[in-house]
Order: structure tokens, then C-alpha cells, then sequence
């Protein structure tokens, strides 16, 4: 049987366990009430509830250290599959599945012996307090998380790669890209990360005619100039909580619907709109639109034809400066809609063709080579195009999630807040590669 095989058999062997714990608190906190319920001329000392309690209890501590064993063991195993285990030099190993953050939570040890603790009778008033945060992500499965289309459109080993005809668009298996799945993404040990920023270039670059005795003094070639800038982009930290009631988290499989559907997608949302639009002002991260330096573009008109002609121009500004047609533009959804039932003119004004295709069908909207996408953290009226690779995130610690009944009146209200959060920091490589267009005054 090889690691794979066993992690998946301990595996099973935990959540019995588990199991069982729970099973044996229930026992306890049943016994606990049958010794509450004696009454006062009762002698506890000799009363069979007493010992039928402490049995109980001795019981589910039993329980639940085998529980607590039997995750250690099978976590340690995982790790033998991971990153950190020794790999042959020809021959790496592959990497075991390891869920979404919502499985990892439920499988560590703080949610097992907190959910062991909470009986499945309703009004219990047993305290959890605050737990130390569950890591359940690292840096690179943060990054991973962050960007899932790279793994859903990844072409898995032994698998012939379909062909694709050139200017050909396969039709769409997911949703339209978001700026996450086109950044660059890396880590860093630090709480800031220093750049060196191209500032301004201007090229010399000319023909030089060959130098004789006569010319050698005047004959020289140009130099060109270029000015770059210093610039820090400092962790910040992006985090959410949910309330949940104490029973609830009883309820593996709910709390790992409840991380995976809100708390996961909460973090990746407001990434993804500080990427955009974030103003830069602690604990703000700076946003592509508020990063001095990048293009400008006065938007000419509120309609579709006049809004595509500034996307022109943007490309061409971009292009311009930064040597190579940006990848993606971005649009407001209100824009967006304008571009999507654009028409053009061959049978009077609005009643032509559309311009980029039936609506109802999918069709890609593209400028001068660039994709256009909505995108709802753009106002009306503003639109960013970009070579996105010059924007960087870079990842400080992975996702972490930690529970708590100590917030506010939680406790007596028999509620527990369940939170998750990670920290970055993010900024714009190169604002040459970058340009916004919006009104005159912006």
C-alpha cells in the first residue's frame, strides 16, 4: 500500500474517530444531566449517576485523544506527500489532492476538538473562546486559489493537448476572466516589498554612419536615458468573519460549504476590487486606476461607437509607451452592456448588425486586439486596459480561519464567528503598461 492509499485509509480512520468523541460527549452530557437532575438529599458520593458521569467523562477524554491521534497521524502522512517531502531528482512526485480551504478547516485539530466539545442538544453553554487560526493554505495554495482558472483550463500529464485553429475561440467553461486570473503572483518573507519602477525612456537609438579621421570627433553614438523610481508596497491584511450558531458547528459539511462559498469567495472579491480601484491608503492596497504614471485617456462620449474608439486609443497608448498591445481592458458593467448592443449603421442609426455579435449567443468583444470584460468595481464612465502581468500580488501568508464566541455578546447568545483572512501586498510593476480612461477632470 503505497502514502496515497494509507492518508486516504487514516483519513477515514479520523473522522470515525472523531465520530466516536462525539459520541462519547453526548454519553457525558447526558450522565452530566441525569447527576443534575438528583435531587438535594441525594448523596452524590454514592449515587450510581455519579460514577456512570465519571465514566462517561473518562470515556470521551479517551475518545477524544484517540481522535486527536488518529489526525496528527494522518496529517503527518500528508506531509510526506507535500512540498516539503524528499523528491528523486528524475522523478517528481505528484502532488496529493488536498481539498478547498473548507476541507482542510474541518480535518485540523482546533475544529475537531472544538466540534467534540459542542453537544447536539440545542442551548448548550459550552465555552470554545477564541482558537488559534488554522493555516489552511500556504502561500502557494493561496496563489493557486486566488487564480482558479489556471487549474481548471491546465492540461493534466499524459493528456494530448486538442488542436485549436489559429484566431479560433474555444466556447467558454467558465465565467468571463477576472483580473486575478491575469496578474502575477509570487510570495515574499517580507512586510514590504521594494520595486525599482521604470519612470520615463527615451530611446537615442539612430543610424551611425561609419567614423573616419575627418568625423571621429563629432561621430558619436546616442545614449539614451532612462528614469526609474524607487517604490514599497507594504502587507496589508484582507479578512472577513461570518456568525454561525454553536450547532452549526457540529456540521462538517455545512461549515465547509459556508468557508468554501463565502468566506474564500469574500477574500478573492475584494482582491480583486483592491487590484482595480484600491486607493492606496493604509491598509488600502493601491489599485491599478490610482497608481500615478499610467496612461490617460479623456473618455469623448457616452455611447458605445465613442466608447470604442477611446478603448483605441487606450491600446495605442499602451503600445506606445510599453512596446506591445495590452492584453485585456476592462469596462464598467454599465459600459459593458453599451458595448454588448452596439450596432452598427448599414440600415440607419441602431438599426444595423451588431457590432459584436448577437447577445444572446457568445461572442468575445475585442479592440485592437484587446479582450474586453466587465468589471464591477469601475464606475460608469471608467475603463482600464493593460498588459495585467505588470501588476504583482504578493503573497506574505496563506489563508488562515480561527473560531470565536468571545466576540461581543456571542456566547450567551450561543453564536460563534468564524474567520478567515490572508496578507499581501500588490502594486503596478510597470505604469507604462497601464492605461485608464475616464473624464477629463480624473
Amino acid at each position: 500500500m503505497d502514502l496515497r492509499e494509507k492518508a486516504r485509509k487514516l483519513r477515514e480512520q479520523a473522522d470515525a474517530a472523531s465520530a466516536e468523541a462525539s459520541t462519547r460527549w453526548d454519553e457525558f452530557t447526558q450522565a452530566r444531566e441525569a447527576l443534575e437532575a438528583l435531587g438535594d438529599d441525594v448523596d452524590m458520593s454514592a449515587a450510581p449517576e455519579m460514577a456512570t458521569a465519571q465514566a462517561a467523562r473518562e470515556a470521551y477524554e479517551t475518545a477524544a485523544e484517540a481522535s486527536r491521534a488518529a489526525d496528527r497521524t494522518y496529517r503527518d502522512v500528508l506531509e510526506l506527500l507535500g512540498d516539503d517531502a524528499p523528491q528523486a531528482m528524475t522523478a517528481p512526485v505528484e502532488e496529493p489532492h488536498v481539498g478547498s480551504i473548507g476541507e482542510r478547516f474541518v480535518a485540523s485539530d482546533v475544529y475537531r476538538e472544538v466540534a467534540a466539545r459542542i453537544p447536539e442538544t440545542a442551548g448548550s453553554k459550552q465555552a470554545i473562546g477564541t482558537t488559534p487560526g488554522v493555516r489552511v493554505a500556504t502561500r502557494e495554495q493561496a496563489i493557486a486559489m486566488m487564480k482558479p482558472q489556471a487549474a481548471v483550463f491546465s492540461t493534466p500529464a499524459n493528456v494530448v493537448a486538442p488542436d485549436q485553429a489559429p484566431g479560433i475561440r474555444p466556447l467558454p467553461l467558465l465565467p468571463p476572466l477576472t483580473v486575478l486570473d491575469l496578474v502575477t503572483m509570487a510570495t515574499t518573507d517580507s512586510t514590504s516589498v521594494r520595486w525599482v519602477r521604470e519612470k520615463a525612456f527615451t530611446s537615442a537609438a539612430a543610424e551611425v554612419a561609419e567614423t573616419t579621421e575627418s568625423t571621429k570627433a563629432t561621430n558619436a553614438k546616442g545614449e539614451s536615458t532612462l528614469e526609474i523610481e524607487p517604490v514599497t508596497f507594504d502587507v496589508t491584511t484582507i479578512a472577513h468573519w461570518l456568525p454561525a450558531s454553536k450547532q452549526s458547528i457540529r456540521d462538517i459539511a455545512g461549515v465547509r460549504s459556508l468557508i468554501d462559498a463565502k468566506l474564500e469567495w469574500g477574500l478573492r472579491r475584494r482582491l480583486a476590487a483592491q487590484i482595480i480601484n484600491g486607493n492606496g491608503n493604509t491598509p488600502n492596497l493601491k489599485g491599478v486606476c490610482n497608481t500615478a504614471g499610467i496612461g490617460h485617456v479623456n473618455r469623448s462620449g457616452s455611447t458605445a461607437k465613442s466608447l470604442i474608439e477611446d478603448l483605441y486609443d487606450a491600446a495605442v497608448v499602451v503600445a506606445d509607451a510599453y512596446g506591445e498591445t495590452p492584453n485585456v481592458g476592462f469596462v464598467s458593467r454599465a459600459d459593458y452592456k453599451k458595448l454588448r448592443f452596439a450596432r452598427g449603421e448599414e440600415g440607419g442609426t441602431g438599426t444595423g448588425s451588431f457590432i459584436f455579435g448577437p447577445p444572446t449567443a457568445f461572442n468575445p468583444i475585442e479592440v485592437e486586439g484587446c479582450l474586453i470584460l466587465p468589471n464591477f468595481d469601475l464606475p460608469a464612465g471608467m475603463s482600464v486596459v493593460g498588459v495585467w502581468r505588470e501588476y504583482g500580488v504578493w503573497m506574505h501568508e496563506g489563508v488562515s480561519i480561527a473560531l470565536s464566541d468571545s466576540h461581543n455578546d456571542y456566547f450567551i447568545r450561543n453564536l460563534v464567528a468564524i474567520l478567515a483572512e490572508l496578507s499581501c501586498a500588490a502594486g503596478a510593476m510597470e505604469t507604462a503598461a497601464f492605461c485608464e480612461i475616464s473624464a477629463a477632470s480624473s
